[in-house]
């Protein structure tokens, strides 16, 4: 069994990779910067936690700092369910 902790951390991860990143938003607020099909980050600390979790990928490039995320995923929001009750 994982104590208290451990559980809630797990479930944040996972409840971040369980549902989809509102990229419009992010370009609005300032906080990416699309080129091409890439995204780009001006301020890795600025970025929301739950966006911050899903970042697969960091490259500096000539443009600045690239970042590539993970898809949303279907198990993600299976563990989230298994873990809310036991982190509460």
């Amino acid at each position: 069994m994982i104590d208290k902790e451990t559980a809630q951390k797990l479930a944040r991860s996972a409840e971040a990779h369980s549902k989809p990143i509102d990229f419009e938003q992010l370009l609005r607020d300032g906080l990416l910067i699309q080129r091409g099909k890439s995204y780009y980050v001006p301020d890795l600390k600025a970025l929301p936690e739950d966006v911050a979790l899903r970042i697969k990928g960091v490259s500096q490039t000539k443009n600045g700092t690239r970042v590539t995320f993970s898809k949303e995923s279907k198990s993600a929001e299976k563990l989230v369910r298994q873990l809310k009750p036991e982190s509460e």
